[in-house]
């Protein structure tokens, strides 16, 4: 891989620093972008631990853009409480945005979602105003629910619209 190519990758423990450096940065750059855990931070060790942890779940994922040695962009995967849906998050450092990386991140994931997890649908909760996002989730294959749209609040705490959007899974082991 060249300097400038952009690896879709599973991060390694290695990664943990560098990995919450870049969550800071998304969290500082974006007010539609949110931490479940900003209030309480987690140190190095303990984000390289989550990081093994999730590398042996078939209901969590984590990757990773890196260009070169930064990483730029991050995607997730988690289970929500009713353990058959996971909840995809996305963020890509704004220098790098309508530059497929998104695309290439959620392409990635619904692969391994549909392959390899145990989920029967990947869903998501996205602000109306991010309309790059809506537009990029429509393009992946996600659907609105009928869930009717709903007020969540941003980084600021300004009350925004969002809707909820899934994307089924058909083609389980």
């Amino acid at each position: 891989m060249s300097e400038d190519e952009v690896e879709i990758r599973l991060p390694e423990a290695s990664d943990a620093a560098q990995l919450l450096t870049l969550l800071t940065r998304l969290q500082r750059e974006s007010d539609t972008f949110t931490l479940a855990n900003a209030d309480d931070p987690i140190s190095v060790s303990q984000e390289a631990d989550q990081l093994r942890q999730i590398e042996h779940s078939d209901a969590h994922l984590l990757l990773v853009a890196s260009l070169g040695k930064q990483l730029i962009g991050v995607l997730s995967i988690a289970p929500t409480p009713q353990g058959n849906v996971g909840e995809l998050g996305l963020a890509v450092e704004q220098a790098y945005w309508r530059q497929g990386i998104g695309t290439a991140l959620v392409d990635e994931a619904l692969y391994w979602a549909q392959s390899a997890s145990s989920l029967e649908a990947v869903g998501l909760i996205v602000q109306t105003r991010n309309v790059a996002a809506m537009h990029l989730y429509q393009k992946m294959g996600f659907v609105r629910t009928s869930t009717p749209p709903e007020t969540v609040k941003d980084d600021a705490g300004k009350p925004v619209t969002a809707v909820e959007m899934v994307y089924p899974l058909t083609n389980q082991n």
